[in-house]
C-alpha cells in the first residue's frame, strides 16, 4: 500500500533533536520521513548530493520546513560573494515552490519575534520616505531596495545568521498562496500542528467529492435562473399593430443589472472592510467565527475618514513587497487604542483593493463610500471605561 513521504527540510545541526521527534511522530503516524542524515535519499553517481536532495522532493507528497535561528550551508553553485547567497535549505523551499508540493512552515517563536521587530522599523523607515517623497511608481520597488541595503547596513541583528535568516523569511512571508506559518518554541507545538492539519486534510478529502459536484452545479443553476428572469424582462409581450414584430423594454432589463453590479459592489467593499476590521479562527471542531482585530478609542468622522482612505496610496506604495502590514502602520496618526498581538497583519491585497476601488470613484461617489467606511470602522470604536461607568449611573431603568 503506497503512503505518503514527507520531506524534512531544515539546517541540522542546530535543529537536531526536533528533526529526530519529527521522524518518529511521522513514521509513529503511518507517513514516511524523507531526511538527509538517515540515508532516505538516492544519491546520483553524477550529480552533487545537495542537487540529490532537491531532486527527491519531486517524489515527495508534503514538504515540511523548520526555520530556525541558523541561516545553514550555502548551496553549492552559489555564489558566495553575492549579499544573500541561497542556503542549502532556501535552496529545497524553492524546489518545493517550483514543483508546487503542499507545505508545513514552521518559524522558531524568537526568531519570528526578532524578524517582525525588525520588518516594523524597516517600514517605518520606508513609510517615512515615501510620506516626505513623491516616488513615480515604476521608481517604487528601487528606492525600496536602496532603503532596505542602507538599513540593514546600520542596523543590529541580535546574529550575524540573521542577516541571512530574515532574507529567508521575507521570501516566506510574502507567498501568496499555501502560506500558512506556524510558531513554534518546542516540538510540542509542531506536533499539535500537524496532528489538527492532517486531521482537517483527511476530513476535507473525505468530503471533497460532494462538495466539488455541489460547487459546479450550483452556480450552473443560478446562471440559468438568471437568464431566464433577464429573458423575461427583455422581452416585452406586446406585439404592434401587425401582430408580427416584439418590442423590447431596456429599461427594466438595465435598471435591474445597475442593482445586480451594485450590490456585488457593495458585497466587495463590506468583505475588504470585515478583513480589516476582524480576523477568522476556527476551534477544535472546524467551526469558523470572528474576532476583533482593532479598537478605536474614538470614532470616525466623515473627514477623517476621507483622510485616512487618501493615506492609503502612501501605504500600499511603500510596502508594495509585503503581504501584511502591521495594523499600527496602516492606522498611525488615527484613534487606534490597540489591537489583537496575534492578528495584527492586515493584507495587502485588501487595502490595495480598497484604495483602488475608492480612487477609481468619482466625487459623489467617494463621498458615498467614506460615510460606508466611516459607519464601519466604527463598529470597532471601544467606549472609554469612565464613560461605560457613567451611563451605567445614569441609568433609569429600575433595577
Amino acid at each position: 500500500m503506497a503512503i505518503p513521504r514527507l520531506f524534512v527540510s531544515s539546517t541540522c545541526y542546530d535543529l537536531q533533536e526536533i528533526r529526530f521527534q519529527l521522524r518518529n511522530f511521522i513514521t509513529d503516524f503511518g507517513y514516511d520521513a524523507v531526511m538527509s542524515e538517515f540515508d532516505d535519499i538516492f544519491y546520483g553517481y553524477d550529480k552533487h548530493v545537495q542537487d540529490s536532495c532537491l531532486d527527491e522532493i519531486g517524489k515527495c507528497q508534503f514538504f515540511i520546513l523548520v526555520v530556525g535561528n541558523n541561516y545553514g550551508s550555502f548551496y553549492h553553485q552559489e555564489k558566495q560573494e553575492q549579499k544573500a547567497p541561497d542556503s542549502v535549505t532556501l535552496k529545497e523551499f524553492r524546489k518545493a515552490l517550483e514543483i508546487d508540493i503542499s507545505k508545513h512552515i514552521f518559524v522558531n517563536k524568537y526568531v519570528d519575534y526578532d524578524y517582525k521587530n525588525y520588518k516594523r522599523a524597516i517600514d517605518k523607515d520606508i513609510l517615512k520616505y515615501f510620506q516626505s517623497n513623491d516616488v513615480a511608481d515604476e521608481q517604487t520597488t528601487e528606492v525600496i531596495v536602496n532603503i532596505k541595503k542602507e538599513f540593514d547596513r546600520n542596523y543590529h541583528f541580535p546574529y550575524d545568521s540573521y542577516k541571512y535568516v530574515f532574507y529567508f523569511l521575507d521570501i516566506i512571508y510574502e507567498l501568496k498562496e499555501n502560506n500558512a506559518i506556524n510558531t513554534f518554541e518546542t516540538f510540542l507545538d509542531i506536533k499539535d500542528s500537524l496532528r489538527k492539519q492532517w486531521a482537517g486534510f483527511m476530513y476535507e478529502s473525505l468530503t471533497r467529492k460532494e462538495k466539488s459536484v455541489s460547487s459546479v452545479i450550483q452556480p450552473l443553476e443560478n446562471k440559468i435562473d438568471k437568464i431566464d428572469k433577464n429573458l423575461l424582462k427583455l422581452i416585452d409581450s406586446k406585439t404592434d399593430d401587425t401582430g408580427n414584430k416584439l418590442s423590447f423594454d431596456l429599461t427594466t432589463l438595465s435598471r435591474e443589472t445597475n442593482i445586480e453590479n451594485l450590490e456585488t459592489l457593495q458585497n466587495k467593499i463590506n468583505e475588504l472592510l470585515d478583513d480589516i476590521r476582524m480576523y477568522r479562527y476556527w476551534d477544535p471542531d472546524g467551526e469558523e467565527y470572528l474576532g476583533q482585530r482593532i479598537f478605536f478609542e474614538r470614532k470616525f468622522t466623515k473627514e477623517l475618514t476621507r483622510k485616512w482612505l487618501d493615506s492609503l496610496k502612501t501605504i500600499i506604495q511603500s510596502f508594495k513587497w509585503s503581504k501584511e502590514i502591521h495594523a499600527i502602520t496602516v492606522f498611525e496618526s488615527y484613534p487606534l487604542s490597540k489591537y489583537n498581538k496575534n492578528n495584527n497583519g492586515i493584507l495587502y491585497k485588501t487595502l490595495f483593493e480598497l484604495y483602488t476601488l475608492y480612487n477609481s470613484l468619482d466625487d459623489e461617489d467617494k463621498e458615498g463610500l467614506t460615510n460606508t467606511v466611516a459607519q464601519e470602522l466604527n463598529k470597532n470604536y471601544e467606549e472609554p471605561v469612565a464613560m461605560k461607568k457613567n451611563n451605567l449611573l445614569n441609568d433609569d431603568l429600575p433595577f
